[in-house]
């Protein structure tokens, strides 16, 4: 507990500048506590007076520690608390959010510190939510998280806490980064992440090693899709000796049943906007679970390619 302060104070102990903390504060994440269910938080009706605000006023947080975290950190690392804290941007009344503030490698995963902020009338109990670590806007951990033990944050506070995220939270091993955030996952969402990949055995037989290693990258890389919808998503494209232009896409399904198109016409174009090849084809074969990815080749024949000498180190990808 408290690793964040070893990061803090530096490593030989010495107290880093106030500037310098400053620039240790992340990007906040905010979730309207009216979406968010009941396995995820509750109100608590007990813990003092409401306060009250008007939608159109911004919260101002003060800290609030628990009441372990009062017991055993000294009245320096409550003030650095306290500063940081301070810093902080207002809130939206009836928002729930996180700011991360520390974020240190460990022998076993990665420590995180940082601030739950309750900006509702009443003290709020976060208990099962998720939460990730996104490197440069790109998804590096997620995992699901209790929170009982921070116990209820009072109206219009913000209570620091740490979470380890084990290596197996990690979607990759890449470290390098320069800004990093966290994200808490909660409510009724209005996106899906396919988190599940379904990979034919056969169409991984006609995969090569470098399609396999981009659809592994992008299944990592890829935003949320939005719910009831349909994205589909080019990552390879080679041509073969015979003329041929085989192109791999990921098709991710945000319905809540099975997607299983009939027809589907494809055109893929080049960095000049010009059609490099287009045809419609039996998409009949194509099945994709609620909530799932599934990667897809295409083949068109050379009577398909209107543009055979295109510059394909950039091309898009159309579905219709």
């Amino acid at each position: 507990m408290f690793s964040f302060m070893k990061n803090l104070l530096g490593k030989d102990q010495q107290k880093r500048s106030l500037e310098d903390l400053k620039k240790e504060i992340q990007e906040e994440s905010t979730i309207d506590l009216a979406s968010m269910t009941s396995n995820e938080v509750e109100m608590d009706s007990n813990g003092g007076p409401e306060k009250s605000a008007t939608k159109a006023e911004k919260i101002r947080t003060e800290l609030s520690l628990s009441p372990i975290w009062e017991s055993e950190l000294d009245s320096e690392k409550k003030y650095t608390l306290r500063f940081l804290q301070a810093e902080l941007p207002e809130m939206v009344p009836g928002m729930i959010s996180v700011t991360g503030f520390s974020m240190i490698p460990q022998p076993n995963g990665m420590t995180v510190a940082m601030f739950f902020r309750n900006a509702t009338n009443k003290p709020v109990r976060i208990k099962n939510v998720g939460l990730a670590i996104y490197l440069d806007d790109k998804p590096f951990a997620r995992m699901r998280v209790d929170l009982s033990d921070m116990e209820a944050i009072p109206p219009h506070s913000s209570r620091p806490w740490e979470v380890l995220f084990p290596e197996e939270s990690y979607l990759h091993d890449n470290f390098t980064f320069s800004r990093w955030k966290v994200v808490m996952k909660a409510g009724r969402n209005s996106h899906v992440w396919p988190r599940t990949l379904e990979l034919d055995p056969e169409m991984e037989k006609r995969m090569t090693d470098r399609q396999k290693d981009r659809l592994e990258a992008l299944t990592q890389s890829l935003p949320l899709v939005p719910i009831n919808t349909v994205e589909v998503t080019g990552f390879d494209i080679r041509k073969t000796e015979e003329g041929n232009l085989v192109v791999a896409m990921l098709f991710r399904n945000g319905l809540n049943h099975d997607y299983h198109p009939e027809k589907l016409k494809f055109t893929i174009s080049d960095s000049d906007g010009d059609v490099v090849a287009t045809g419609s084809l039996d998409a009949s074969s194509i099945r994709v679970k609620p909530g799932n990815s599934r990667p897809w080749l295409i083949v068109f024949p050379p009577k398909f390619v209107k543009k055979p000498d295109a510059d394909l180190k950039r091309w898009a990808l159309s579905v219709e």
